[in-house]
């Protein structure tokens, strides 16, 4: 390699020579060709699955030490010009003023180039031969790598006579103004990580900042996005942060011309040198070149909004939002009131308030009826023509917001708590409810406790029943990150057993899963189970048989969404049969792919597998491995598997009614044996 380098450079200092002699015979002075930095590279545009990709591409060419890791030594990217089956060819260092640099070749180390296409991975480097290494040769300009104005003779000698040298032989120095400058330091760089913005860590070095660019429609911020201060505060005024623009672009019909419509954040100063002294986050708005002014809405330290005047809300017709006027009748005095006031109960009108009382006979209540206390009755009853029976509530994580016990037995059954509705709007509380849009049972509970609580010992805890082509046998909704709906089940049996089809218009977590069907041998007798596939991916699967032609050849069709379902393909291949080789000659494109076989008229058996990629799968991928909540941290969902007891379970700790409940019905059981 050292004798290659020595004759390349041997080669070029003769074509300068050359070059140089014949300059002086054919014009008193020409200026010299500089050896071009650039070297030419041929390569394959593909893409991840190496289909070719034509037309324009943007390609990223990188330089390396090493083949494998490293930061890249030096870095471009072209557009190029693909051909039909993706091929095409740069000059690698165009982009650049100065081509590539020389400095990359000198030491004489292998140099890999890495190529990466559309922001894809980065394809597997290649070693650059010995052409690019041609490049030192550019050293024939320079000597000991300065150039040629480095070495500047010194002026000539200036006679004390005409035609005389300067007294004693000696010769003149040039003035220190004519010697040729030191060169200055060159800027490094460690390394640099593409659609980085690069910052300077010290005079002479760059290093990667915590700001990137996608392509020329987003700078991200990989840290805090800070906006100090103008200026520090002093005693006679405050200093406003740096403004935070947002412009929009109007065409005005008037003018003819787009009109900037400035909106600004900025955090200011508020009684500056005071006790008090506190900042606000203000808007202001400027349209066309106007400097931005206060629009009169900010907000406070203490998230307190302050609005612009004439804003309004909307309310009684005022604007504001505000009552204007409350007026005052029997049993109420303290009014009328206007904006604010206070209203009390006239006890002398109505007696029945000043103290606790007791009712006697039927009483009636047209409206809704608050209990902040216990109620006991013999029988308590409501009649409304629409609406709810009983609702009950509950803030309390511990209570329940109705429980009926029943103990009576017979051929009909019994019921804790029996409501019945017949208006199409009603809700009883827990029952027969023939309207379409009814329901049997309606509790809301606030807390994280239970809207409807049921326990049976035998029987049906809870029933509901619909005989509505769109009604609903019971309907749960949660709108916290809580269950709609828990069941549990400690005895064996199933939690839920779901008699139909079952429909999940979302994702189904399970610990396992089988399908149970009659034994097809003896379904009088025995069950037969299948467990599940399982996959970390949401893998689809696809299979049949096809014979090979007499060419060995066969084409499988899919279906014509099986591209736009599915992505990712693995394929597997069995020959039956015989011996014989088989191959899939063409991947899945338009919906099909070939196999190849080595002798005509086999039958080979395939599989095709994809990951599903519709709209649904790619918002709802499967995180494989999260870590548990804090407050599920220490708590099992199978505590039995892991010896632990079953109060470790989350499932009982999220519901702490239910384990109550479980630790009651124990203790009921350990009394009666």
């Amino acid at each position: 390699m050292k004798l290659h380098r020595w004759l390349v450079r041997c080669f070029v200092v003769t074509a300068v020579c050359s070059s140089l002699l014949s300059a002086q015979q054919d014009a008193p002075a020409q200026t010299l060709s500089v050896v071009p930095r650039l070297v030419n590279f041929a390569g394959k545009a593909t893409d991840a699955q190496g289909k070719p990709i034509t037309g324009i591409a943007g390609i990223t060419f990188s330089i390396y030490q090493d083949q494998s890791e490293g930061a890249p030594l030096w870095m471009e990217t072209q557009n190029i010009q693909a051909d039909a089956k993706g091929n095409y060819t740069v000059e690698l260092g165009a982009t650049k003023p100065d081509g590539l640099p020389l400095d990359l070749f000198t030491s004489g180390e292998a140099r890999w180039l890495g190529v990466t296409i559309n922001g894809g991975q980065e394809q597997p480097r290649v070693l650059l031969l010995s052409v690019p290494y041609a490049l030192k040769a550019a050293d024939a300009q320079t000597l000991g790598g300065l150039p040629a104005s480095a070495f500047v003779l010194a002026a000539p000698p200036t006679g004390t006579n005409d035609g005389e040298s300067p007294a004693g032989g000696a010769v003149a120095v040039a003035p220190a103004a004519q010697v040729s400058p030191a060169t200055s330091s060159d800027v490094t760089t460690t390394g640099g990580t593409a659609n980085t913005i690069p910052m300077y860590t010290t005079a002479t070095n760059i290093q990667n900042s915590i700001l990137t660019q996608t392509g020329t429609t987003a700078v991200n911020v990989g840290g805090k996005l800070n906006l100090p201060a103008i200026a520090a505060a002093t005693k006679t005024a405050g200093a406003n942060s740096r403004p935070l623009d947002f412009v929009a672009s109007v065409f005005n019909s008037t003018t003819v011309t787009a009109v900037p419509q400035t909106f600004q954040w900025q955090a200011e100063a508020v009684n500056n040198d005071k006790t008090t002294a506190t900042g606000t986050l203000n808007l202001l708005y400027a349209s066309g070149t106007g400097t931005p002014a206060e629009t009169g809405l900010k907000l406070s330290s203490k998230g307190l909004f302050t609005f612009a005047a004439g804003q309004t809300f909307p309310g009684t017709g005022t604007g504001d939002g505000s009552v204007t006027s409350v007026a005052t009748g029997l049993g109420l005095k303290g009014g009328p009131i206007t904006k604010t006031g206070t209203l009390t109960i006239d006890t002398t009108v109505v007696p029945q308030l000043a103290a606790a009382n007791t009712f006697t006979g039927n009483q009636t209540i047209n409206g809704n009826l608050g209990v902040s206390g216990g109620v006991s009755a013999s029988t308590i009853s409501a009649s409304v023509s629409s609406g709810a029976t009983i609702v009950g509530t509950t803030g309390d994580p511990n209570n329940i917001a109705i429980t009926g016990n029943a103990s009576a037995t017979g051929s009909g059954g019994s019921w804790g708590v029996l409501g019945t509705s017949y208006t199409s709007a009603g809700a009883g509380t827990v029952g027969l409810a023939s309207g379409a849009q009814a329901s049997g049972v309606y509790a809301n509970n606030s807390g994280s406790g239970y809207g409807v609580y049921a326990l049976s010992d035998s029987g049906v805890a809870v029933q509901g029943l619909t005989s509505s082509a769109t009604g609903t046998g019971g309907s749960f909704l949660s709108y916290s990150t809580g269950d709609a709906l828990f069941t549990y089940n400690q005895s064996g049996g199933y939690a839920a057993f779901l008699e139909g089809n079952v429909d999940v218009d979302g994702n189904l977590s399970k610990a396992g899963g089988s399908f149970k069907i009659d034994h097809p041998l003896d379904p009088a007798n025995k069950y037969l189970y299948h467990s599940f596939v399982e996959s970390p991916d949401m893998m689809n699967i696809y299979n049949g048989n096809v014979t090979t032609d007499a060419q060995g050849s066969a084409v499988v069709t899919l279906p014509e969404w099986f591209e736009t379902l599915n992505r990712d393909f693995r394929y597997q291949l069995t020959v039956m049969g015989q011996f014989s080789q088989a191959i899939v000659a063409s991947k899945v494109a338009n919906h099909q792919f070939t196999i190849m076989t080595d002798k005509p008229n086999v039958e080979v058996s395939w599989q095709v597998t994809g990951i599903r990629q519709d709209a649904w799968a790619n918002a709802h991928r499967i995180q494989v491995e999260v870590a548990k909540a804090p407050a599920d941290r220490g708590l099992y969902l199978h505590p039995e598997l892991f010896g632990a007891p079953r109060e470790k379970s989350i499932a009982l700790a999220h519901h702490p009614m239910m384990q109550k409940s479980l630790k009651q019905q124990a203790a009921k059981r350990q009394a009666a044996k």
